[in-house]
Parts: C-alpha cells; structure tokens; sequence
C-alpha cells in the first residue's frame, strides 16, 4: 500500500486547523493513518472522500475503553492517541450538518479549549521561571565580557524568547476561539 509522509507543524492552539489539513489530505485521497514525533503525519493512498476529522483534548484517562465508546457510539472512528490529544474522523455523508462536531453543545467545547489554554499557561510558567533562574545563575557565575558567556547568554535568550512567543501566539489565538464561543451572535 503506498504511503506518505509531510511534516508539518501545528501548535496546540492549532487543532482547527489541523483538523482541516486531514480533510483536505484525505479530499485528496490520503488517508490520515499517524502522527510521530517531529511533526510527522503518515498517510495511507486511497480513493478521494470527504471525511471530517476532529480532535479532542482529553487528559482525564479515567476509563479510555468507556471514552473511546462513547464515540464509536455516535460513529467516530478512532484513529490514535498522541499524548493527551484524541484523533476522530467520520465519512461526510454519514453527517447532517448539526452532528459534525464531537462535542454535543457549546459548553463541552468550550470547556475543552480553556483546558488546552490552561495547560499552555502551565507550560509557560516554567519557561519564565527558567528563563529568570538562568539569567541570576549566568550573571553571578561569569565575567560579562567573556565572549563564550555572551554566546550560550545570547543563544540561551533567543530559544527561550522563542519558547515563549509560541506559547503567547497560542494563548492569544485560544482566547479568541473562548471568545467567539462565547459570542452569542456566533449562534447558528
């Protein structure tokens, strides 16, 4: 069976559009089949169809049996588990247009995006912890006009901003989805 494999890059505030690039990779007859580490997505050839694909946050693993039921239930295919992110998809045809999301009412998505929002919170607290913690260490520890401190100092300051700025880019775009739900104007 032919396969193929794209690298391609999606924070955690990107699962819509993430979500959308297995539509259209499956539109266009690849059928998502994994996601690796590094970004990886692995697909399989097969005949065009449309197909919804949605992901769901879940790090309750409470009872994953009973979980993954609930959606075989209501006709979700799943497809994998990458840490704390489920992967679903549905053939189109079989949805009317109010039963294409995983979530029966507004509030489970709701709740759903201000968990993923949380937990980017919780993973920029370390960074700025580090970030300061390593600022004192360095600063204490080396002479300010030694070439190699200013270096790693440098090197250090742009990872670190760069961890950040992706970490403010996702809590900005998952307050704006927050907000929108939250619209009631938004009603459909």
């Amino acid at each position: 069976m032919e396969t193929k494999i794209i690298k391609k890059f999606f924070g955690l505030a990107d699962f819509l559009d993430e979500q959308k690039f297995l539509e259209e990779q499956h539109s266009n007859g690849w059928k998502f089949k994994k996601f690796q580490w590094l970004r990886k997505y692995t697909f399989e050839k097969v005949e065009p169809e449309d197909y919804v694909y949605r992901l769901d946050y879940n790090e309750e693993n409470k009872d994953e049996t009973d979980y993954l039921q609930m959606f075989d239930d209501c006709g979700w295919e799943y497809i994998m588990k990458y840490q704390t992110w489920y992967y679903f998809r549905k053939k189109k045809s079989y949805i009317n247009q109010s039963d294409n999301e995983i979530f029966s009412d507004r509030d489970s998505k709701l709740n759903m995006i201000k968990k993923v929002m949380w937990k980017q919170l919780i993973i920029m607290l370390p960074i700025i912890f580090f970030f300061f913690l390593y600022n004192y260490e360095m600063m204490n520890g080396f002479s300010k006009n030694d070439l190699g401190f200013q270096i790693v100092w440098i090197v250090y300051a742009l990872f670190m901003a760069f961890l950040l700025g992706i970490s403010v880019h996702n809590v900005i775009k998952l307050n704006q989805l927050i907000g929108e739900m939250q619209n009631p104007l938004d009603e459909k």
